[in-house]
């Protein structure tokens, strides 16, 4: 269906190397390798490695991805290198190894790989002020802000760069994850200062349920991203986040031809393709399948016929 097509291209950055799922390089990769195999290919985005880990995926990868192309070409694997926060020194260490990365596979004549994309953290503002000039251009930027104190300050001072807001939706602890106040508060304040969006952890299934083994609820994909491009449009303010953000029922949300609704709220194939190009973004998952297993569940997305 065009809609889902629309809200779900390329929303997953694949980070089987992190909690809980914490998979060995090789079995990432080729996890990797495989669901860009897949039919599901249009949903994922890049995988996520840190820089201290690069070498590890450089010889575990090497014969899994193409090996003649460029980086542009759409049989590339995009990385996204996952650095150290930017008030540590060896943030500058990183930039080194991520641009010695690069040029090595291009010197190896168009090898399909590239970081394309870097991850870091903030404490404040102040430390987005003072250090943001540390990340060279040329890459696609986040930079996770803490979501248990209030975060317009950070997100204000990251509007001033050519930046976006990374926030952790959940983890392995019930302490790791925000409350539905918390998560609509950050997704309001990014809207608000026109800062993209991306968020990571937690959010496998498409509504919001209860995880057993953590001991609390989390959040659904389905919420987050319908909810954040309905506030883009400002067809949710931000009471009326929270809302969508607890919904429970996945078939609450309703996918046509012309659009997806949730309630009385509503929104056109443009409108889903401008918030998306321009807010949100993507999420982070150490599974691909659980997401797409549940959408197959749910028959948003079609089941594939075995071949007799």
């Amino acid at each position: 269906m065009r809609s889902l097509h629309r809200l779900m291209e390329e929303t997953i950055d694949y980070a089987g190397l992190f909690p809980p799922a914490e998979l060995p390089m090789r079995q990432t990769v080729q996890k990797y390798a495989a669901h860009r195999a897949s039919p599901q290919r249009w949903i994922l985005a890049r995988i996520a490695i840190p820089v201290s880990r690069l070498h590890e995926f450089d010889r575990e990868a090497v014969d899994l991805f193409p090996k003649t192309g460029s980086s542009s070409r759409d049989d590339a694997w995009r990385i996204t290198a996952i650095m150290s926060s930017l008030h540590d020194h060896r943030v500058e260490e990183d930039v080194e190894i991520i641009e010695k990365f690069n040029a090595a596979y291009e010197r190896k004549g168009g090898t399909a790989a590239v970081i394309d994309a870097v991850e870091t953290k903030a404490l404040d503002g102040t430390t987005i002020a003072e250090c943001m000039e540390m990340i060279p251009e040329g890459f696609e930027t986040w930079v996770e802000i803490p979501w248990d104190k209030d975060p317009r300050g950070a997100i204000t001072a990251l509007s001033g760069f050519d930046a976006g807001a990374k926030v952790r939706t959940g983890g392995t602890t019930i302490p790791a994850h925000p409350s539905p106040e918390q998560l609509a508060l950050f997704i309001d304040s990014t809207a608000a200062a026109s800062v993209p969006l991306k968020a990571t952890a937690a959010i496998h299934h498409a509504a919001r349920s209860l995880n057993s083994t953590v001991g609390c609820d989390q959040f659904g994909f389905l919420g987050v991203f319908i909810g954040a491009c309905m506030r883009w449009h400002e067809r949710l303010n931000r009471q009326g986040l929270q809302e969508i953000l607890q919904e429970r029922d996945p078939k609450a949300f309703l996918f046509s031809p012309d659009g997806v609704k949730w309630k009385t709220h509503q929104l056109s194939l443009r409108e889903i393709d401008e918030a998306r190009r321009v807010f949100m973004k993507s999420f982070g998952s150490c599974s691909f399948e659980e997401p797409v297993d549940e959408l197959k569940s749910l028959g948003i997305l079609p089941k594939e016929v075995a071949t007799p």
